[in-house]
């Protein structure tokens, strides 16, 4: 059934992973559920064990949605406070 195997091929994202370490495990875990759908050709009969592993799907990916826009989010932070600290930065001679 696709939705077991999308759901197996869709971990949590990990816990306190780096941005580099979430983006890898990211892209490794779409390339795995792309592979699956790319030959899937059978239609899905809805039934209530089709509607558990979506709404499991479902979680999962809001899971991902949200770890990734965290480091979205850390990576502006970042991105802002190494603008802040360039202000600081001494003048060299030549550069007024």
């Amino acid at each position: 059934m696709i939705l077991r195997a999308l759901l197996d091929a869709t971990p949590a994202p990990p816990e306190g992973a780096d941005v580099d370490a979430l983006l890898h495990a990211f892209d490794l875990m779409r390339a795995a559920r792309q592979e699956i759908l790319d030959r899937w050709i059978e239609p899905i009969v809805v039934t209530v064990e089709v509607r558990a592993l979506a709404e499991q799907l479902t979680e999962r990916d809001a899971a991902w949605h949200d770890a990734l826009a965290a480091a979205q989010a850390a990576v502006s932070q970042h991105r802002l406070n190494a603008g802040k600290l360039r202000g600081y930065a001494p003048v060299q001679a030549g550069e007024l």
